[in-house]
């Protein structure tokens, strides 16, 4: 649309079609470069480029490359391929040949067959897909086998829901989406939904005149601060202030960097007194809640920021309106809790933490949605940076609001932080164990590096779930164990393990920080591949850009990068570039698998040989006639383990003929893949 509005007013100003053209050809390069590949200095990509694809038989577009790349890699050598239009179709033959050859045999019919194969099309409304409102329009194609046997190919539609066309085709397709779900876990769902929940193994407040342990502190002469702990009566509120908590209903928007903090929030609400059910989260973000809420002025470029407003939209205007709020909760976080050691500073974006004022703005400006409906809106501000000025300024947020006394305040802040630390506790032994179960199968999760907010699925718009429904665990920042002892095999003996200022000593942004840590721990792990996030126009993360591209290029992890993510879901072209990663994903398997039959081979015959010297030896004590236990009994056990490696070989040969039943139930015992390649399977 927008193209042809320009061509009619270029024309109008009396440009030529050259020109017009001319200019089409020099923005094609700029496409490519700019926002496909998003090489933010080319040079870095080396000193030769090679042009394909059915474009460069148009020589102005060949020049418009050509000079877009010779002026930022001045001594570049470009070169157009001899078949360019064809080359795609060779790259799929060559790949082809490589994976026919690994599995050892093929599918294809024959040339001639395929030559005289019979097909028809159909497309018309009957094949028009009314699965979703976008009601594509479908093409059938129906081939005829020479056995008289027929398969149908769908083509044009935009998601999975248009490659079947019944019901019960759809139910099968989601049934085996859950399956699949179900045997490959996301911790990105399972965070962004287990975060806003209830924290197990909180503590109740203490009796009132129970015992508790304090510290006195007394300015002395010359300055000097003087602490001396002491034993005291906890004190309790009254019952009235208990009672009014229990009632207490507050909103908190599940946005920005709650998704980081909301066990902490959560558990000093119920600490205190506040009923579970009574704290209450927005849903999570969606295009319907946007389009619904989103219109109460325009926030910044930053969706996640902009998408606050629908989410307040929601609290005020359906779930206050189901069960009255007494409050709306969203506070300003300066700094933000941060694993990464010897940061410059731990400061949350200032974007992020003045969205709650600007959101204050928004829904009293015009009208006072807050006061309308009598729900008081609470905005302090918090840093986590400091524990101790964390627990005061709770306190002050809070004492008249809830009717509670400091000490209550300062054990629910203490059991909050607890219960934070036992939420990234859980998250990291799911991390740990998809890692360690990775490691053994020789196979690769990929590890979502991205801010906390996008754990949202209507900030991610499914990305991650695309990978995980093609067999891929996927990981996230927060679950990736951050033990040290753990953590110590993957790096250097003095490297300190959760530290990023070898590659960002600048680090001052807590969330970019614990991306580059992200970044490079997957660079370090062999079974790990990254999916970097990010959001339009992110402030804080620019400066990371080149930091993470710098740490995949000397690394060669597999990594795929979405920077621009907004409120538009990709839909169709996101799912190309799923596929296309998951095919670099695949090679990588390929090769940790290869490395592992070499390391077994290589394991063989160190026993073969070990084997052969210990038998030497028998043979030479049994000529001096000397009995030893000790080197039988090595020989005994080696003997076996050499011996199973013959079996295992041998029942590998055995499986390759079996018939399709046996292999059937051999593909779901996990021994034989679909494409029948034959699976060693570790014993023990």
């Amino acid at each position: 649309m927008f193209l042809d509005t320009d061509r009619v007013n270029f024309q109008k100003e009396g440009f030529s079609k050259e020109e017009l053209l001319a200019g089409l050809a020099q923005v094609l390069p700029k496409n490519v470069w700019q926002y496909v590949v998003g090489v933010p200095r080319m040079a870095a990509l080396g000193r030769k480029f090679v042009l394909q694809g059915g474009t460069q038989y148009n020589m102005a577009a060949v020049k418009a490359q050509v000079d877009y790349i010779k002026e930022r890699v001045p001594n570049a050598e470009v070169y157009v391929h001899p078949h360019s239009g064809e080359a795609g179709a060779i790259g799929a033959a060559m790949e082809t040949l490589r994976i026919v050859k690994r599995r050892g045999s093929s599918t294809f019919i024959g040339l001639d067959a395929a030559i005289d194969l019979k097909y028809e099309t159909k497309n018309n409304e009957t094949t028009t897909c009314h699965f979703c409102a976008n009601n594509c329009s479908r093409t059938f194609i129906d081939a005829f086998r020479p056995d008289g046997s027929t398969s149908r190919y769908i083509s044009g539609f935009s998601c999975e829901k248009g490659t079947v066309e019944s019901k019960g085709a759809m139910d099968a397709i989601v049934k085996e989406r859950r399956q699949v779900m179900r045997e490959f876990p996301n911790l990105v769902t399972y965070e962004a939904l287990k975060v806003f929940k209830r924290v197990p193994g909180v503590q109740p407040l203490p009796e009132a005149g129970a015992q508790i342990e304090d510290v006195k502190v007394e300015r002395k002469r010359f300055g000097t601060i003087e602490r001396t702990k002491y034993t005291r009566a906890f004190q309790r509120s009254s019952e009235q202030s208990a009672k009014q908590r229990a009632q207490w209903r507050v909103g908190i928007p599940r946005v920005l960097n709650m998704y980081s903090t909301a066990p902490f929030f959560r558990t000093f609400f119920e600490v205190l007194g506040v009923r579970p059910k009574n704290v209450v989260f927005s849903e999570p973000s969606s295009e319907e809640m946007f389009a619904e809420g989103g219109k109460y002025g325009s926030v910044d470029p930053c969706y996640p920021s902009k998408v606050a407003q629908a989410h307040f939209h929601q609290l005020l205007f359906h779930k206050h309106e189901n069960n009255p709020l007494d409050a709306i909760f969203f506070p300003i976080l300066t700094h933000v809790p941060s694993f990464v050691t010897g940061a410059v500073d731990y400061a949350s974006c200032p974007i992020v933490a003045g969205t709650p004022d600007v959101m204050k703005a928004a829904f009293t400006k015009e009208q006072d949605y807050f006061g309308s409906r009598g729900i008081q809106y609470l905005a302090p501000a918090f840093s986590f940076a400091e524990p101790t000025l964390l627990k005061r300024a709770m306190f002050e947020a809070f004492q008249e609001v809830l009717g509670m006394t400091e000490d209550e305040s300062d054990f629910a802040v203490g059991e909050g932080l607890a219960a934070l630390e036992r939420f990234d506790q859980d998250v990291q032994a799911k991390g740990k164990a998809i890692l360690e179960q990775v490691e053994h199968d020789n196979k690769v999760a990929i590890l979502v590096v991205g801010r906390p907010y996008h754990l949202d699925p209507g900030l991610h718009h499914g990305i991650p779930d695309e990978f995980q429904l093609l067999g891929y665990p996927i990981l996230s920042t927060r679950s990736i164990p951050k033990d040290r002892e753990w953590l110590r095999r993957f790096y250097d003996e003095d490297e300190d393990v959760l530290s990023v200022n070898d590659v960002w000593p600048e680090n001052y942004s807590a969330n970019s920080a614990q991306k580059v840590w992200a970044a490079k721990f997957a660079s370090r792990h062999p079974n790990v591949a990254i999916l970097d996030l990010s959001s339009f126009k992110c402030g804080h993360d620019a400066p990371t850009y080149g930091i993470i591209d710098s740490i995949v290029a000397k690394s060669g992890v597999p990594s795929s990068s979405l920077h621009d993510i907004d409120a538009n879901k990709p839909g169709g072209s996101i799912k190309i570039r799923v596929k296309t990663y998951a095919h670099s994903l695949r090679l990588r398997e390929e090769h940790l698998e290869d490395v592992a039959l070499r390391k077994a081979e290589l394991q063989r015959r160190i026993d073969e040989k070990r084997l052969e010297l210990l038998r030497m030896k028998q043979e030479e004590l049994a000529a001096h006639r000397r009995a030893d236990l000790g080197l039988e009994r090595q020989i005994h056990e080696l003997a076996e383990k050499v011996n199973q490696y013959r079996v295992e070989a041998t029942k590998s040969e055995e499986e390759a003929a079996l018939p399709d039943a046996v292999s059937e139930s051999l593909i779901r015992l996990g021994k034989k893949t679909k494409d029948g390649t034959v699976v060693r399977v570790q014993r023990g």
